[in-house]
Protein backbone atom coordinates (compact mmCIF):
# COMPACT_ATOMS: atom_id res chain seq x y z
CA UNK A 1 0.00 0.00 0.00
CA UNK A 2 2.74 2.94 1.11
CA UNK A 3 4.40 1.84 -2.46
CA UNK A 4 1.58 2.49 -4.26
CA UNK A 5 0.47 5.99 -2.63
CA UNK A 6 4.47 6.57 -3.60
CA UNK A 7 4.00 5.94 -7.03
CA UNK A 8 0.15 7.78 -7.37
CA UNK A 9 1.85 10.91 -5.79
CA UNK A 10 5.09 10.35 -8.07
CA UNK A 11 7.25 10.29 -4.72
CA UNK A 12 6.56 13.98 -4.57
CA UNK A 13 6.14 15.40 -1.41
CA UNK A 14 2.46 16.89 -1.44
CA UNK A 15 3.32 19.78 0.76
CA UNK A 16 6.91 21.39 -0.73
CA UNK A 17 6.93 19.42 -3.77
CA UNK A 18 10.40 17.94 -2.79
CA UNK A 19 10.93 14.70 -4.87
CA UNK A 20 12.03 11.25 -2.96
CA UNK A 21 15.47 10.60 -3.17
CA UNK A 22 17.82 8.41 -0.52
CA UNK A 23 15.08 9.54 2.05
CA UNK A 24 11.93 7.55 1.28
CA UNK A 25 8.86 9.33 2.69
CA UNK A 26 6.29 9.06 4.67
CA UNK A 27 2.81 7.93 4.27
CA UNK A 28 0.32 10.48 6.01
CA UNK A 29 -2.72 10.18 7.05
CA UNK A 30 -4.63 13.12 6.45
CA UNK A 31 -7.69 12.38 8.93
CA UNK A 32 -4.61 11.51 11.59
CA UNK A 33 -6.67 7.93 11.86
CA UNK A 34 -4.00 4.97 11.42
CA UNK A 35 -6.93 2.53 10.87
CA UNK A 36 -8.10 4.73 7.78
CA UNK A 37 -6.15 3.21 5.01
CA UNK A 38 -8.25 4.87 2.28
CA UNK A 39 -6.11 5.77 -0.46
CA UNK A 40 -8.08 8.50 -0.49
CA UNK A 41 -7.08 9.39 3.10
CA UNK A 42 -2.66 9.02 2.49
CA UNK A 43 -0.58 11.11 1.10
CA UNK A 44 3.42 11.44 1.26
CA UNK A 45 5.09 13.40 3.20
CA UNK A 46 8.92 14.27 3.43
CA UNK A 47 10.44 14.41 7.17
CA UNK A 48 10.62 17.80 7.42
CA UNK A 49 7.15 18.11 6.27
CA UNK A 50 5.39 15.75 7.99
CA UNK A 51 7.25 16.88 11.22
CA UNK A 52 5.31 20.23 10.49
CA UNK A 53 1.87 18.49 10.47
CA UNK A 54 2.15 16.90 14.04
CA UNK A 55 0.98 20.68 15.27
CA UNK A 56 -2.53 22.28 14.36
CA UNK A 57 -3.68 19.13 13.43
CA UNK A 58 -7.18 20.14 12.39
CA UNK A 59 -5.82 23.13 9.78
CA UNK A 60 -3.72 19.68 8.53
CA UNK A 61 -6.64 18.20 7.98
CA UNK A 62 -8.54 20.38 6.10
CA UNK A 63 -5.73 21.89 3.85
CA UNK A 64 -4.58 18.25 3.06
CA UNK A 65 -8.78 17.09 2.18
CA UNK A 66 -9.12 20.48 0.27
CA UNK A 67 -6.07 19.56 -1.73
CA UNK A 68 -7.24 16.12 -2.56
CA UNK A 69 -10.63 17.47 -3.48
CA UNK A 70 -9.37 19.81 -6.31
CA UNK A 71 -7.37 16.85 -7.57
CA UNK A 72 -10.22 14.61 -7.97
Amino acid sequence: LKRSIRERDHYICQLCSNLQSDEVFSVHHIDYNKKNCNPNNLIILCRRCHGKTNHNREYWTKYFQSKISLEV
